[in-house]
């Protein structure tokens, strides 16, 4: 059954609109229990919100936007995530040949944006409809789609059981096919390129894919779940600087940032009415008036399924920004680093072996660092003054002392694997 309610989204505890969202299984007074309820952080932004249906578990994070129109609805399918920082425009603007080659694969304006189940929309990426993610029939296997770290699908088909890897592009008028994923930084704009592994641009799907995806997936409903009662339990708490929801075997205790201590010995800080959500157990050396005047806006530093971050002094953090960490996983983050626009710091397992714990080794930044704008970092090591330029990535690596990825280039298991095409 689909019912409406009004939902609550906005910038802070002063500039809130009540809007008419569709939410199958929306939390009411006849409405199913909690644990199947979805989740939109109050800092996401919707556009047209009659046009935009949200089914059961599924989560919106901060600062996300979901952009529907009159004639073009996004549909979000069970068990899907719209993650920190994500765009999605149900219609997009667009030149005569891209309309064409849109309309040659089916795609209409009507169709907006649609997934179906367990699509994961991670931090930064974006979608510009008409777009069909999630489309096909479910295998045995299948766990889903996975769009990752600033990638974009634009006016293209992705069939179940297949994803985009990082800073990477399915073009107007493209079916990505069930079983094979997007590789780093590469633009796919043709169906050759699509469906022939021998084009360099796709590989095969693996169990390991599939099993990443399928952790996703299980967390985030979590996450819906449990803002949801922490919500309940407290409204300013889904706001600003404040508490992560808790409840999950992943994070069982509810943890509120601290200041003034990278090491977590800090005071913690409450601050609903605060311009960023910096949630959970994420530990600043800086003050939180350092932090104000040193941060830029729609910033999401998240420990609510990994953590504990230890975030050394802030240079500058530019609009945009996303921390977060895999399950069991931390972040540590040196002094003097800057971060540009749209950056992404995630935490997890790096390849190598912590020697003292004998377990994948974190993710850690050093001294001095520089992050360009769009830039990635995942499962590795930064060493102190490392540089990561413009639209690079730099995952599964160790970087040396000093040493500079150029932009737009994807750094991929300590070596350069090519360059972000778009």
């Amino acid at each position: 059954m689909t019912r409406s309610r009004p939902t609550t989204v906005g910038m802070g505890l002063a500039c809130t609109v009540a809007l008419w969202l569709t939410i199958v299984g929306a939390p009411g007074a006849t409405a199913e229990p909690i644990e199947e309820a979805s989740f939109v952080d109050p800092t996401a932004t919707l556009v047209t919100p009659s046009r935009i249906t949200l089914h059961d578990h599924v989560y919106v994070g901060p600062f996300a936007e979901l952009r529907a129109e009159r004639r073009s609805p996004i549909v979000i399918g069970e068990e899907s995530n719209v993650q920190d920082n994500v765009r999605v425009e149900a219609s997009a603007s667009r030149g005569l040949r891209d309309r064409a080659a849109v309309s040659r694969l089916g795609l209409r304006i009507s169709d907006g944006m649609q997934t179906g189940e367990r699509v994961i929309l991670a931090h930064g990426s974006s979608v510009r409809g008409p777009a069909l993610l999630g489309v096909g029939e479910a295998t045995a296997e299948d766990s889903g789609v996975f769009i990752s770290f600033n990638a974009q699908v634009d006016g293209a088909i992705i069939e179940r059981d297949s994803g985009l890897s990082a800073l990477s592009r399915v073009g107007p008028g493209v079916r990505l096919r069930t079983g094979l994923i997007v590789l780093p930084g590469k633009n796919v704009t043709t169906q050759a390129e699509a469906d022939d592994p021998a084009l360099g641009k796709v590989r095969p799907i693996t169990d390991a894919d599939r099993e990443f995806n399928a952790g996703v997936v299980e967390v985030n409903v979590g996450l819906a779940r449990e803002y949801n009662r922490l919500q309940q339990d407290d409204p300013t708490a889904v706001y600003g600087i404040n508490v992560d929801p808790g409840g999950n075997v992943f994070d069982v205790s509810r943890d509120a940032p601290t200041v003034e201590s990278a090491l977590c010995a800090g005071p913690e800080v409450r601050a609903p009415a605060f311009r960023n959500r910096l949630i959970g157990d994420v530990c600043f050396e800086d003050s939180l008036a350092t932090l104000d005047a040193v941060l830029g806006s729609h910033i999401s530093l998240r420990a609510d399924e990994g953590g504990p971050f230890a975030v050394g002094t802030i240079e500058r953090m530019h609009d945009h920004v996303v921390f977060h960490a895999l399950e069991g996983s931390d972040l540590s983050l040196g002094n003097r680093i800057a971060y540009g626009q749209r950056t992404v710091v995630h935490g997890g397992g790096r390849p190598v072996l912590d020697p003292t714990t004998g377990v994948a080794a974190p993710t850690v930044v050093g001294n001095d660092v520089v992050f360009g704008d769009s830039a990635v970092a995942f499962r590795s090591l930064l060493r102190n003054g490392a540089v990561v330029g413009d639209r690079s990535a730099v995952v599964g690596s160790d970087l040396a002392v000093g040493q500079v990825i150029p932009p737009r280039t994807i750094y991929l298991n300590d070596e350069v694997f090519g360059p972000v095409e778009w």
